[in-house]
């Protein structure tokens, strides 16, 4: 039978969404393992949680056991390993109230302690440090946490994106979140050519995130914008901060009436095109999240008016249904292309052999 441990939580004075916020840098692979722990802590992610039961072994010290091929797209446990043990030298920080002595503490500890590698397996067992479990647990359900979607959280690729996924996670029900450039670039640990160059931090941070966040199943995207402030008036102004403005990005479970119909009609559009029963569903959520469904129907209008018409082409060959079909997978695929979506998530738009 697994041993279980009740772990009371001392009563713990950290600011919120301390690890959204905090200053840190954990490689993608590191941010995966304390998206594993949490998962197993979920339970207790509230501000108000006083106790958490967590799995122990056989040296009374909790522990989780991770799936390499999971924690890394690069399904190679020696470099999950390797990136775990750097968890070592890795320490977080948090301030607390000893419950009996009644004094304020900093308490400074890694979140890794242990990795026991299951030799012939692709999993490993990691100790986690029973002192880190409120910096951990406070992020995540309840009053001042973050929920986000542990399988989103794991696949996103680029350690800044899969923490701005978590950022507009945590105020996805505020109008935006300002955000300093100065403070961003340190507590994301970005280098100096960051800060001082704004379209720097835009294209390798702000819109690869955005982009990438968008072609994900996540029903939260955001828009930035930048915040200039003018600190001479004989020069221009200058870059100081992002405006996160999150917000929820429409899934089929939350369309309004007329995005219903949309749907609906680029469902039939989807079908009529010959793509494989499995995959329309596929294809129409992709459209919905690219925010493409009114220029595929508008499109589709298009083409139908035409061939009702008895149009031509500048080639003179009569508008048919089949060329119709043909120009609409091509142009579904090359906008969602634009857009950043993986090929592989579409292939049933292409001919065979080109995908």
């Amino acid at each position: 039978m697994e041993k279980q441990e009740v772990i009371p939580i001392p009563e713990y004075q950290m600011e919120t969404k301390n690890l959204t916020l905090g200053l840190y840098d954990y490689s993608e692979v590191q941010q995966n393992v304390i998206t594993l722990i949490q998962q197993q802590l979920e339970k207790y992610m509230t501000k108000d949680a006083k106790e958490a039961v967590v799995r122990i072994d056989s040296m009374g010290e909790p522990y989780i056991v991770i799936d390499t091929d999971e924690a890394s797209s690069k399904k190679n446990k020696a470099y999950v390993i390797e990136e775990v043990r750097k968890m070592f030298d890795k320490t977080i920080t948090f301030r607390w109230r000893h419950p009996t002595w009644g004094e304020n503490i900093k308490t400074t500890c890694p979140i890794v302690t242990a990795i026991h590698d299951v030799e012939g397996k692709h999993y490993i067992k990691v100790n986690y440090n029973r002192w880190a479990i409120p910096f951990l647990i406070w992020y995540g359900k309840g009053v001042g946490g973050t929920v986000y979607d542990k399988t989103i959280s794991l696949t996103l690729q680029g350690k800044y994106t899969k923490r701005i996924y978590k950022l507009i996670c945590g105020y996805r029900d505020k109008d935006h979140y300002d955000y300093r450039i100065e403070q961003f670039c340190q507590d994301f640990n970005l280098p100096n050519s960051y800060k001082n160059n704004i379209t720097i931090l835009k294209n390798k941070v702000l819109e690869t995130a955005k982009r990438d966040i968008n072609a994900t199943s996540s029903d939260v995207t955001f828009d930035y914008e930048i915040i200039t402030e003018r600190l001479h008036p004989k020069r221009k102004a200058k870059a100081v901060g992002i405006r996160f403005f999150p917000h929820w990005k429409k899934t089929r479970d939350n369309l309004n009436q007329q995005d219903q119909k949309l749907y609906s009609k680029c469902y039939r559009i989807v079908s009529i095109c010959h793509v494989p029963e499995t995959d329309i569903v596929t294809i129409c959520d992709l459209l919905l999240n690219n925010g493409m469904m009114k220029i595929v129907c508008e499109r589709w209008d298009y083409y139908e008016d035409r061939i009702c018409a008895g149009d031509r082409m500048a080639s003179g060959q009569p508008y048919t249904t089949n060329i119709a079909i043909n120009s609409m997978k091509k142009m579904m695929r090359e906008e969602l292309e634009k857009l950043g979506v993986d090929p592989r998530k579409m292939s049933c738009l292409y001919p065979k052999g080109q995908e």
